[in-house]
């Protein structure tokens, strides 16, 4: 998908589903095919924490962990994803949230962000296949 430079994944959901661990089948995707071609951050709901506590060994992956806490705003407020695209140095036209709440993924869209829902590894491959973002 031409213009697309960054990708942006909800924590709960997405990056860790039991018990707030995170998802090893997720975060070998990311390290295998998402990890040196695109800024990638996680944009959290989470009121505090580090990257660390939270991803572990994975957060050496993220350019930026953005917690709600931390920025004052929380998803699905539009202030939240757009100051995740500004972290990332990138205009929100330029990112793609990927996040399991469909009410996130239609406000991302409403501040010009593309929007994935996440309910697999396997769908989110093929969604970013037909954006063209990864290769079958």
């Amino acid at each position: 998908m031409p213009g697309v430079h960054a990708l942006v994944f909800d924590y709960f959901g997405v990056l860790a589903q039991q018990y707030g661990r995170c998802d090893e089948q997720i975060m070998t995707f990311i390290e295998q095919r998402l990890l040196k071609k695109y800024r990638l951050a996680v944009l959290s709901n989470m009121n505090g924490g580090s990257a660390e506590a939270m991803l572990g060994k994975y957060s050496k992956l993220f350019d930026e962990v953005l917690l709600s806490g931390e920025l004052g705003v929380a998803k699905p407020d539009e202030r939240a994803f757009l100051l995740a695209a500004r972290r990332l140095g990138e205009f929100p036209s330029s990112c793609i949230m990927v996040d399991d709440s469909e009410l996130n993924c239609t406000v991302a869209e409403q501040v010009d962000m593309r929007a994935i829902r996440f309910t697999n590894v396997e769908n989110l491959a093929q969604k970013l296949e037909k954006y063209g973002i990864l290769s079958p």
